[in-house]
């Protein structure tokens, strides 16, 4: 361990320094005393320095690969729980172990994050013509998928530092679309695959640049609305209604961060309304739920809006045609929570209805919908289904105090 930990940190120095020198290339430009014509240009590092970064980059990227595997295997095998027959110098040294461990991992993430962070703030110097190596710029991103799949649950996430991997994406993200569809191509199978992925996903898409539009998100978005959900089931053994329960928290959590996104993107999803999975009938139907309570444009204006977004500002200031779609977007899927209502599942008529009980306590519903909505609220009160009959119930009861109000 005390040979790991010193191979380890000088790898990692040995990254933190190149990345660094790169960030002094961008002084050169502005040195005053150098020749006039190499001012005029960008300066492009030598070739043995690219190659030298790679270099350590792929070292560190074997030694952190190797750290989460191993890890991943330590969990698999149950080795993680407290030890059995073991005396209590053999744990204080599995302890200690676990210690140093968690330390290097700690490092590692520090130095591939820094020199993801260099890597897209100075391509222009790192690359001819600033366009990237794949090879190399995608390699902060690959160990990164490792880390998040490390990270289920609060603790989990923070030993794997899952903040650190989230800003290696998102970095990655920014500086170039070349890897764009292969960051969404493992995203969306690590959706599939681990049910702690939704929040951690739906966070790395705040963390993107939003201009001139959060890319990955509507990606995102894009892909999950083409998976072919149409065979999958509940006897289905193949793994795919399990990958689809797991997708669809990811609707819910990216409405509640970016509802304006959502909502102007809503579209490439509704398809699967029509489809089998009663999970992603129900997710979507959550999802529209918060789109019309936090896109609330009664006033011109959002009732809440996420901090350092912006997204108050596209509706109800400049652009008035674009409002009035939006408005007209939110008509129609007051209708779609409507239809649903009759959902041959009864685990979404129950989301349904749940949805129309949280837009009334919230004071979105529109006054034209109170009728419709009380007698469907009346009718669902004779569904053959428990649940449904008792969230009717809490639909009632808000709009009996609606009606009392005289709202």
């Amino acid at each position: 361990m005390a040979t790991r930990k010193r191979v380890i940190n000088i790898i990692c120095q040995a990254v933190c320094s190149l990345s660094s020198i790169l960030a002094s290339t961008k002084n050169i430009n502005q040195d005053k005393s150098i020749d006039n014509t190499l001012a005029m240009s960008i300066y492009v590092v030598p070739q043995s320095f690219s190659d030298a970064l790679a270099c350590q980059l792929y070292m560190l990227y074997t030694v952190m690969i190797f750290m989460e595997s191993e890890i991943k295997a330590d969990k698999s095998l149950g080795n993680t729980s407290s030890g059995r027959g073991k005396n209590k110098s053999q744990e204080k040294e599995r302890q200690a172990v676990i210690q140093r461990t968690q330390e290097n991992r700690e490092l590692c993430a520090s130095a591939m994050l820094t020199a993801a962070n260099a890597m897209a703030e100075h391509k222009s110097n790192l690359w001819k013509r600033g366009v990237p190596d794949e090879n190399v710029i995608s390699l902060p991103c690959r160990i990164a998928y490792q880390m998040l799949e490390n990270s289920s649950g609060a603790i989990a996430r923070k030993l794997a530092s899952a903040d650190k991997a989230m800003q290696m994406i998102a970095s990655t993200v920014d500086s170039t679309d070349r890897n764009l569809n292969t960051v969404v191509s493992a995203l969306v199978d690590m959706l599939h695959s681990y049910e702690h992925m939704a929040p951690l996903v739906a966070e790395l898409c705040c963390l993107v640049n939003e201009e001139p539009q959060n890319k990955l998100a509507v990606v995102l978005l894009r892909e999950i609305g083409r998976l072919d959900a149409s065979t999958a089931s509940i006897s289905d053994t193949s793994g795919k209604a399990s990958g689809i329960r797991n997708v669809a928290p990811f609707l819910n959590e990216l409405a509640e961060k970016k509802p304006q996104l959502v909502l102007e993107h809503i579209s490439l999803v509704l398809p699967h309304l029509r489809s089998e999975p009663y999970n992603l009938r129900s997710a979507i139907v959550v999802t529209i739920g918060h789109l019309l309570i936090r896109c609330d444009d009664g006033d011109g204006t959002e009732k809440e809006v996420d901090e350092g977004t912006g997204d108050s500002d596209l509706i109800g200031v400049g652009d008035v045609s674009k409002a009035k779609k939006l408005s007209d977007v939110k008509a129609s899927l007051y209708d779609i929570l409507l239809e649903h209502v009759y959902d041959v599942s009864s685990y979404t008529r129950v989301a349904v209805m749940k949805t129309w009980a949280t837009l009334i306590r919230a004071q979105s519903l529109p006054v034209d919908k109170l009728i419709p909505v009380t007698q469907l609220a009346i009718d669902r009160l004779q569904d053959k289904t428990v649940m449904v009959r008792r969230s009717a119930m809490q639909v009632s009861n808000p709009l009996k105090l609606w009606f009392e109000m005289g709202l």
